[in-house]
């Protein structure tokens, strides 16, 4: 069964005034997104300030940004899909977004079901 988490992001704010952010950042947050097992549910953004006292005038400047994400995490599940194909993702990934409940296949073939079947009689 899949797990529900939830991971926090801080973000240093660059002071040049275009909230820039370092690669470093950019990359982690772009390998957390990437990875096939996590299953995007839901986000929120806030920015984190200070009141700064500049010769007398006090102004407000943005010094982190926080992004929560809640994910569905497959990677202990059994519908992990690391080594699947990009269309059993994509389905996956679909069917969790929606809800819809995900039920395991069937893979027994005859040959598995005559061998059973053999094993059980002796």
């Amino acid at each position: 069964m899949q797990i529900t988490r939830h991971k926090l992001f801080k973000l240093k704010v660059s002071d040049d005034g275009k909230f820039t952010i370092t690669k470093a950042v950019e990359k982690t947050l772009n390998n957390f997104l990437s990875d096939p097992n996590n299953v995007y549910v839901n986000h929120s953004i806030t920015t984190l300030s200070e009141d700064v006292s500049d010769y007398g005038n006090i102004k407000t400047v943005c010094r982190y940004i926080l992004i929560s994400v809640v994910y569905k995490d497959l990677n202990s599940s059994s519908l992990d899909v690391k080594g699947t194909s990009n269309k059993m993702k994509k389905i996956v990934h679909k069917q969790l977004e929606s809800g819809a409940p995900i039920e395991e296949p069937l893979i027994l073939t005859d040959l598995d079901k005559e061998i059973i079947e053999f094993e059980n009689r002796q």
